[in-house]
Parts: structure tokens; sequence; C-alpha cells
């Protein structure tokens, strides 16, 4: 318990650095269109926000075509339709669908010397057509096992917490796997559990009902921790209509009503999962392929950090930390 309090020290200190620091070759050449193949859910959309500006601040044109998470046909269709452009885009990022359904058109991408840039899918093969991830499996176990830190010291060694997982998102499933084992490796005496949700679930407001029926299977659990807040809605309302204890809610991402939470005290503690820095490090990517330089691991890791009432500050749609991450991308785009 005492390496997990350190830890948690540590992780409330926010970051001051966006993990890039080798500059582009030259500034960006102008008139390149970036797509976003955008997904219905309001991360996608924040998502798409980031990266319109990126694009803008980098001389590039925005393109979105719309996707349905829970019809992954769709991102085919999105895919193709982005090759058919002309001149071809500099590059193609999409979100929360893993390779299996996605791999045969990569052939296709490398050949056309466009870059697919997914973020959030899990575990990808990377090569000339998928250059490089965003919000993979290194930075899905870094969160999680922040968040399982702060659970095994916020319940002093004796927790017991129910997970969600959405075992059809490749990126989720990672998270928490990984919060289990690290609350299994830091905390003999805690307990975990996890409920499975599927994508229509989340697509249907469905969540929370299944985390109460969790709960009311083993009201004994006091924690739960979810890999996205914006499932969360209405949980501890809920839980209390069920007469079951309060629970206290941590996780991954948290949606605004989320931060409002942990000013109120309905929600304990979020790790950070800065969307719109994760939109800038997808145009960051796009830029390194054109001009041929390397995209290393180090530069697609996202900031850090541990949001409870003390750190979370004003609610906002992505909490981005350092604040000033424009100024970082836009140094190293060579733009001032």
């Amino acid at each position: 318990m005492t390496a997990a309090r350190a830890e948690v020290d540590k992780l409330l200190k926010p970051p001051t650095s966006i993990g890039i620091d080798q500059p582009l070759r030259e500034k960006p050449r102008g008139g390149q269109t970036i797509v976003f193949l955008s997904c219905e859910t309001g991360l996608c959309q924040v998502l798409g926000s980031g990266m319109k500006d990126a694009a803008h601040a980098a001389g590039l044109q925005y393109k979105s075509l719309p996707i349905t998470l829970a019809n992954p046909a769709t991102l085919i269709a999105g895919m193709q339709q982005a090759l058919q452009m002309n001149p071809k885009p500099v590059g193609v990022v999409f979100a929360g669908i893993p390779e299996a359904v996605w791999a045969g058109q990569v052939p296709a991408f490398e050949k056309a010397g466009v870059p697919l840039i997914p973020v959030a899918v899990g575990e990808v093969k990377t090569g000339p057509a998928v250059p490089a991830g965003l919000d993979g499996p290194v930075d899905a176990r870094a969160q999680a096992a922040a968040v399982a830190n702060y659970f095994i010291a916020d319940s002093n060694g004796k927790g017991k917490a129910l997970a969600v997982n959405v075992p059809d998102v490749g990126a989720l499933k990672i998270a928490v796997d990984a919060f289990t084992t690290t609350v299994r490796k830091g905390c003999t005496d805690c307990v975990t559990d996890t409920v499975d949700v599927t994508l229509a679930q989340v697509a249907s407001n469905g969540v929370v009902p299944a985390v109460v029926s969790a709960l009311q299977r083993k009201p004994d659990i006091t924690y739960v921790m979810t890999p996205q807040g914006e499932w969360t809605q209405g949980l501890q309302a809920a839980v209390r209509a069920a007469g079951l204890d309060k629970v206290q809610l941590i996780g991954i991402n948290p949606a605004k009503f989320n931060q409002q939470e942990l000013l109120t005290g309905d929600s304990t503690a979020f790790s950070l999962l800065p969307f719109k820095i994760m939109a800038w490090k997808g145009v960051d990517i796009a830029l390194r392929h054109a001009e041929g330089t390397p995209v290393r691991d180090s530069d697609v890791l996202l900031p850090l950090q541990l949001l409870t009432k003390a750190t979370v500050g004003t609610p906002a749609d992505s909490i981005d930390r350092p604040t000033d991450y424009q100024a970082q991308f836009t140094k190293l785009w060579k733009l001032s």
C-alpha cells in the first residue's frame, strides 16, 4: 500500500510536457487534408473538434466522415471513401474499432501512401500504412494502473471494486485487465470483480442498469471502476433507488458530468485522458509520415494525471494538460 500511495502522490501533480521533443524537419506543407472517421459518441465529437483545430493550426484542411461503432461496415466504407479523394489525404484517423475489422484495408492504404492512425483500438501491427496508434495498450495500462493505485490507497488496502468491461473494444478490455492485475499484485486484501457489457448496451444507455444489477448481486462492493466516464450518468441515483449504499465511482476519462461529480463528491477519482492532445498527436503523426520522419514509441504516449476534487479544476469536454499543449505542438511544427 505504501507503493500505491507514493504513485498516487506523484500522479496528482499536473504533467508539463506533451511527450514529444523532436521537431519536424520543415514547416508542414499547406493544402493537404486530414480525414477523421467520426463515430457517434460524444468522445469522438471532442476528438474531432481537437483534430480540426490542430489541422487548421498546421495549415491542413479537415474532413469528417461519419461512422457507427456498432456497425463496423461503416468504418470500411469510410476508409474506402477517403482513399477515393483527390488528392489523397495526408492521414486517416479513426477510433474504437479493433484491427481485426479493418486489417484487410491496410494493403490499399500502403499502396496509396496514406497512413491509417487508429485511436483506442487495442493492439495494432505497425508498418508503412500504420505508423503508430494512439491511446494504445501502454497508455491504457498506465491509466488503469493509476486508478488501481488510487483504489488501493483510498480503501486502505481493503477495498472491493466492480470493473465495467466491454470485451468488444480492445483498448477498454486492456484497461480493465490492467486494473485488476495491478490491484491483485499490489493489494492482497483487495477484491475485484467485473461486469461485461456489450456495445449495444453502451449505445442504448444500458451500462448503468447492468452495473446496478451486478451490485445487487454483490452488495458488499464499494467501488465501481469504469473505463469510460460517459457511460455512468445517473449511476449514483440508480444505486440509491435500488436501496444500495453509495459506491465510490473511479475510472478513466471523465465526462464533463463526472468532473462535476468529482467536485460534489459523487465521483472519487479519474485518470486524465486528454482527447484534444490526442487529436493533435494524430495530426503530428500524419505530418511526420508525410515528411518521412519516424514516429517514436514515446511520441504517442499521453500525459497522465489523477483527477480528484482537489485537482480536477473547471469541468470541460476534455481536460488537456499541460495547458500550453498547442504552443508545444506549433513549436515542434516550426510554426512559432
